[in-house]
Parts: C-alpha cells; sequence; structure tokens
C-alpha cells in the first residue's frame, strides 16, 4: 500500500465517523449541543427572536452523519409537532409524497405511520406529523437500538441513539421560552481542536483529459476532507508508515487533526471555517462518470462473386456505456497567519505532491 492511498484511507475511516468538527453548515448563533457520545450527538436550535417557537431537537449519528433525527415543535403557523427522518436510504423526490410507513422499536409492537417524503436530490428526507410536542417527547425512550423504518417490507432507516433525557430538557425549556445555555457550536468543536480565524474554501473537480467536462462530487455529500498537519499529526503518521498498516485505534490527540465538510452546490464548492494558521492538506473522495466503449463480434457474413465463395466479414456489435468510477486526490494548504482566507481549486487535472513527499 502507497503512503498516498494509507493516509487517503485513514481519513475516509475517520470520517465515516461524525464529530462536532464535522457540523461546520450548523449556524453557531441558535444552536447549542446538548451531549455527545459514541452514538452521536444531540443539537438544539432555538430561535431567540421567537421565544416558545421553531424550537427542534436533532440527533446526528456517528456513524453515517447523514443520518439524523429530529423534532420540530409548534411554529406561529403550525401548533403541531413534526419528526423528520434523514438518511440515504430513504428514497429521494421531487415532489412532496404521501407514504405509509411502519415504525419498528425493540421490545414493542410494529407502528404503522403516514408520512410525506420532502423535496430532495442527495439525502432522503421523511416528516411525519404528531400532535402535541410534549406528548410526543413524553413518549419517546431515552435510548433506542436498531430502530428501523420500513416502507414496502425494505429497511429505509436504521438509528441507534442515546441521551434523548438531556435533549428532551433542553427541548422543554427551549418551548417554555427559556434561553438554553448548555455549548455553543464552536465551543464543543473547540473541545475536539484548536480554532482560529481562518478559513479555506474552494472547489472540487475531476477532469480527465484536457478536452473533458468537469465532473463535481454530489451536493451535500462530504466528499472533502481536511488534514491538519501539525508536528504530532507527523510524527503519529510516520510510525503508521513504518508499521504498514491501518491503527486499530486513533488517539484522540491525533482526531482533532481530521475535518470533513458538505459540498454545497452543483459545482462542487466547499468551506471550511474557523481554522487557525498553520498547514493542512485537502483532499478530494467521490466518483465521476467514465465512458467506456466495448466491442464484440456477434457474428459472421459470407461473401460471395457470383457462385464462388471469396471471404467473410465480421459482424461487429459496438456498447458505449457509463459507469461510476471512484477517485481521491489531495492538495497541500498553507495558512500563514490567522484571520486569512484562502481559495483553492481541488482539481484532479493538477499534478499534486502529499506526504509521499516527504
Amino acid at each position: 500500500m502507497s503512503q498516498k492511498s494509507l493516509i487517503t484511507i485513514i481519513l475516509i475511516c475517520t470520517l465515516s465517523g461524525f464529530n462536532v468538527a464535522n457540523a461546520t453548515s450548523v449556524s453557531d448563533q441558535d444552536t447549542q449541543v446538548i451531549s455527545r457520545s459514541s452514538l452521536g450527538v444531540w443539537m438544539l436550535k432555538q430561535d431567540l427572536n421567537q421565544p416558545k417557537f421553531n424550537c427542534a431537537i436533532r440527533f446526528i449519528s456517528a456513524k453515517d452523519s447523514q443520518t439524523s433525527f429530529s423534532i420540530f415543535g409548534p411554529t406561529k403557523q403550525t401548533s403541531h409537532a413534526t419528526i423528520l427522518f434523514q438518511a440515504k436510504n430513504i428514497p429521494t423526490t421531487y415532489t412532496p409524497q404521501e407514504i405509509q410507513i411502519q415504525l419498528r422499536q425493540q421490545n414493542l409492537a410494529a407502528t404503522p405511520l403516514k408520512a410525506q417524503l420532502l423535496p430532495s436530490s442527495q439525502t432522503g428526507m421523511l416528516a411525519v406529523n404528531t400532535g402535541d410536542i410534549q406528548q410526543t417527547l413524553k413518549s419517546m425512550r431515552d435510548q433506542e437500538k436498531d430502530m428501523q423504518l420500513k416502507l414496502n417490507d425494505a429497511t429505509i432507516y436504521t438509528l441507534n441513539y442515546e441521551g434523548l433525557a438531556q435533549a428532551r430538557t433542553a427541548m422543554q425549556d427551549c418551548l417554555a421560552g427559556k434561553a438554553v445555555k448548555t455549548k455553543s457550536l464552536k465551543q464543543a468543536t473547540a473541545e475536539i481542536r484548536p480554532l482560529g480565524n481562518s478559513t479555506i474554501t474552494g472547489q472540487a473537480f475531476y477532469k480527465g483529459a484536457i478536452l473533458a467536462k468537469k465532473q463535481y462530487p454530489p451536493k451535500d455529500s462530504q466528499a472533502v476532507g481536511l488534514i491538519w498537519m501539525t508536528d504530532e499529526f507527523k510524527a503519529w503518521y510516520d510510525q503508521v508508515k513504518r508499521n504498514k498498516k491501518l491503527p486499530a485505534h486513533i488517539p484522540e490527540s491525533i482526531l482533532k487533526h481530521f475535518m470533513s465538510t458538505r459540498i454545497l452546490d452543483d459545482q462542487g464548492h466547499f468551506k471550511f471555517t474557523n481554522l487557525p494558521a498553520g498547514d493542512y492538506i485537502l483532499i478530494a473522495n467521490f466518483s465521476y462518470d467514465k465512458n467506456v466503449s466495448h466491442t464484440e463480434v456477434v457474428g459472421r457474413t459470407d461473401v460471395y462473386a457470383g457462385n464462388q465463395y471469396i471471404g467473410s466479414n465480421d459482424q461487429i456489435a459496438r456498447w458505449n456505456y457509463v459507469v461510476k468510477e471512484g477517485t481521491s486526490f489531495e492538495k497541500p494548504v498553507t495558512i500563514s497567519k490567522d484571520g486569512e482566507t484562502i481559495n483553492v481549486s481541488l482539481d484532479k487535472s493538477q499534478i499534486m505532491c502529499f506526504l509521499v513527499c516527504f
């Protein structure tokens, strides 16, 4: 295994789990981190301008940060509560659709639910309207193992969570008009990695040839990661290279060096914020469309001149189709001083040097 592929695999494996540092798209102004565990993180969103309204709690899975479970309280327009399920296996739709699903929880009878598929192009979203928000909160257990949603006998959603008791209390305080003060998203992130005032923005794309069109990672995907290249990380990675294998456990002091963010649009734009000055490595990892041509002899045609056989020609069929091809590529970035904004093109068509150069 090459040094380049080893570090890419470590990054991908590390970022497949969620930590608060990944949640760069969540507003820090009105979001509180209620609790974190090995299963994921509970967050509270509150609208300080409209006390008692627009309260929401959200659990984001550590297994897959695209899997989440949210409960939204009343607004000035609606008095009911809404539960929102979000996951890759939930079908996507361009227009809202009413469907019937089944909720399955351990040691409980299956519960049929009326739900609505919400418009989404990448990660599916499913909304279930409930009645009184307080009753909804009381009816939920503090932890769930292998909670599932079924659609036509197919499992479209699976979630393990714990820590709802703290999230429930925070939600009830918000509904009562109290300003909840636990940890802001920025404070929680500071527990994981040092913060600064710098930003790295850019665009990731693959371009296989000079005249080929640019292909971008999917919107909302976590296709771009960032590694903070401190002396501590380099020393740890040198040891990994000497061992020639992936570590079974990555220390907390090393985990703070790994970050990811979501692709912002269909043109592959991304953004990392609150970074300290220093050296970094950007890594893109996604699939692109590859055109493949295939020829096949499907028969033969005999050729005659009069009654005289003079030879034969192959009958050739040509097939053109598109396959998904995985790609990963990297680029070093340096923030010289705190407060800088660096804009980069994370481009497969460029020749880039990574840790193999050390």
